[in-house]
């Protein structure tokens, strides 16, 4: 027997139009040429892989790129038609599947290759394949060098297999200085000449991620990868995109009010002490849900338009706020909501907030956010 649930006590809010118009200004900022391939990987950094794709398609997205082949076979599954290519690192053994999925696959080994075409051979059908080169990130890839063309051209001969595209990956566009990004993209072309002179070529060649297409147009080629960007946030401080709009907010149910006395502790280990006569607000949400334990005790929530601070540690389930303040101008009672990202009022929390106060990234955030959090999909 399976029934529709009620919403829980904590969620997030996945805002469409926000999403809708970071896709067109990317767009825009590319032009109409380029191919656009969005990276949804890690369930769309925690914002909903298979309805957000759906969403950037209908805005100007040509096709997606994933991390695994669990991302890419839920796509297609929820009907996304468009190409995908899985970025990293395959199994042999799932070669297969993915063919069958007809996923497009990241190859950086003569290996990779040969039991690529194996598989393909098998299945009775062709693998689409993009060449993967370390030019200088040092994680994946083939690298820079004549005997690894020398491999890309037996790839090339090998049957069941289509060389469609050659990617890279910067490792710093998100800072100001771009000098070792021009590095990169030396090596990347290098290679790529080493390739031709070989009589292999490529219909794709993509290297430009979200900082990239902000401050290194000249490098999108025929196709880009645009990340962060399309959730709302820029890559970095040194590196900014007016203009985009923030996807999702996590809010919370206030679970509980409780008054305690001065000198009450609150939470494990008994860290937090009140240093007056307080009121605490238990939020149904704790790190099992991605609210770090590294939050406190700098962290906080905004309710009804007031900052209150976390008391205490946060627990797998919940936190704990101190309202004291909240309670002096406005009542407050089970049921209220409590804004961990996003805005209230006048006032905002966002993901670069919450990273700045644990020592991350705004990435990192919403990828932990969306692990257990159900997602309520709203416009504006």
């Amino acid at each position: 027997m399976q029934t529709e649930l009620p919403l829980r006590g904590a969620w997030i809010e996945i805002d469409q139009s926000a999403l809708a118009g970071n896709m067109r200004q990317i767009r825009k900022m590319v032009g109409e040429k380029p191919l656009i391939m969005p990276v949804v990987k890690a369930d769309a950094y925690g914002h909903g892989a298979c309805r957000c794709a759906q969403i950037l398609l209908e805005n100007g997205a040509d096709r997606f790129a994933v991390a695994s082949l669990q991302e890419a076979s839920a796509l297609r599954d929820s009907g996304i038609t468009a190409p995908i290519l899985c970025l990293g690192y395959l199994p042999p053994r799932q070669y297969g599947a993915a063919i069958a999925y007809d996923i497009a696959i990241a190859v950086y080994t003569w290996e990779q290759g040969l039991e690529l075409s194996r598989a393909a051979v098998a299945a009775g059908k062709t693998a689409t394949v993009h060449i993967k080169v370390d030019s200088g990130f040092g994680r994946l890839g083939f690298a820079v060098n004549e005997d690894s063309a020398q491999q890309v051209y037996r790839i090339s001969q090998l049957p069941g297999l289509k060389l469609e595209g050659v990617f890279s990956h910067f490792a710093a566009a998100d800072e100001k200085d771009k000098s070792f990004c021009h590095q990169q993209h030396a090596q990347f072309e290098r290679f790529i000449a080493m390739c031709a002179k070989k009589g292999v070529a490529f219909q794709l060649r993509h290297i430009a991620n979200s900082a990239a297409v902000i401050d290194l147009p000249q490098y999108i080629h025929e196709m880009c990868r645009p990340g962060i960007i399309l959730y709302g946030y820029s890559p970095s401080a040194e590196v900014t995109c007016p203009g985009l709009q923030t996807v999702m907010s996590v809010k919370a149910e206030i679970a509980r009010l409780m008054s305690i006395p001065k000198g009450a502790k609150v939470g494990y280990a008994c860290t937090w002490q009140a240093q007056r006569d307080s009121v605490i607000a238990t939020i149904p949400l704790g790190y099992a849900d991605g609210v770090s334990r590294l939050l406190q005790p700098k962290g906080g929530a905004l309710i009804k338009g007031q900052y209150a601070p976390i008391a205490g540690r946060v627990c797998m389930d919940y936190i704990m706020l101190d309202v004291t303040d909240i309670v002096r101008q406005t009542p407050l009672k089970p049921g209220d909501i409590v804004t961990i990202i996003g805005q209230d009022g006048a006032e905002k929390i966002t993901a670069e907030d919450l990273a700045d106060q644990m020592g991350t990234i705004s990435y990192e955030i919403m990828c932990m956010l969306g692990n257990r959090l159900p997602k309520v999909y709203i416009n504006g």
